[in-house]
């Protein structure tokens, strides 16, 4: 396992870190990348017409505005307020609630689907709580979605060589008192430690999908660097792309004739990470497990926990 630090006054586990992080994009912007995400097969197929899902941790709400207009009824929650007003007043439609996703204010078997995109692995005393409450609120032939952060072979070898906000450790603890600086940010994980916790908060892996890659390439220093840069210059240009259209909340690509977004074939391969381009997707199932950001575990509930 690893513990990952940044420096910032606020740790990772924070409302307020969250909330003054990424809170200036709007909604239309997060949702553009829904069409294109590598996660998108998978939530087609898993989420039937009709079927209710929660997602812990829902941030600007994109998913939840994105599968609600795809016939699912969608719940988002999450503790970063000023991100769930934000968007109510871009889509006052959307079914939000604040709360906690170690505490959730629901019933017992009340989802069919439960998605947490990157959430537990921020609570230092580690993400038992959470996936739990998963468990508990799941219907018994639910599907649990989690991604977290994944102990790659790349993060492997980076760690070996000595990272100044990377500690190897065995199990997660609290630090107390910030040294040198540093807050906690999260935990990565390899796929046996975190199919254990599953395991033990009562759930089977029926299968996983690294995705990510580039993000996961940032770790390299040099490369973070310029991605910094390169990310700053694309938010501003979708910034003004944005503020050009007059309905920005219904922009989307172009879509072939089964309604499917047409995405080109360097697009496929790097953003949606489509390992069923003809002579290509080995490449990138290879990435996946070589560098990979997060790791998506899809997961039943087992009978009897």
């Amino acid at each position: 396992m690893l513990k990952m630090y940044h420096r910032h006054q606020e740790s990772g586990s924070s409302a307020a870190y969250w909330e003054a992080f990424g809170g200036e994009q709007p909604l239309a912007e997060h949702l553009r990348f829904c069409d294109v995400d590598p996660l998108r097969p998978l939530f087609t197929r898993v989420l039937a017409p009709g079927a209710v899902m929660l997602e812990g941790g829902c941030g600007r709400g994109q998913y939840v505005a994105y599968y609600a207009a795809r016939g699912a009824k969608v719940i988002g929650l999450d503790f970063a307020r000023d991100w769930l007003r934000a968007a109510r007043r871009e889509n006052p439609s959307l079914m939000l609630c604040a709360g906690d996703v170690g505490a959730l204010p629901f019933a017992d078997h009340t989802f069919d689907v439960y998605y947490s995109g990157g959430v537990v692995e921020h609570f230092e005393e580690g993400a038992d709580r959470a996936l739990a409450e998963a468990r508990r609120v799941l219907k018994r032939d639910g599907v649990l979605l989690v991604s977290v952060p994944y102990l790659s072979p790349l993060r492997r070898m980076l760690a070996a060589v000595g990272h100044p906000e990377w500690r190897r450790i065995d199990a997660p603890g609290v630090d107390g008192t910030p040294q040198d600086g540093l807050r906690f940010y999260q935990y990565a994980y390899t796929v046996p430690e975190f199919t254990r916790l599953l395991r033990t908060a009562g759930f089977r892996v029926v299968e996983t999908q690294g995705y990510a890659m580039v993000w996961g390439l940032y770790d390299i220093a040099p490369i973070d660097r310029a991605a910094a840069w390169f990310a700053q210059r694309r938010r501003t240009s979708l910034r003004r792309r944005i503020e050009r259209r007059t309905n920005p909340t219904r922009a989307t690509l172009s879509c072939d004739g089964n309604g499917s977004p047409r995405v080109p074939l360097a697009k496929r391969l790097i953003v949606s990470e489509d390992d069923t381009v003809p002579g290509a997707g080995w490449i990138v199932r290879a990435g996946r497990w070589m560098c990979a950001n997060m790791m998506m575990y899809v997961c039943s509930p087992v009978s009897g926990t």
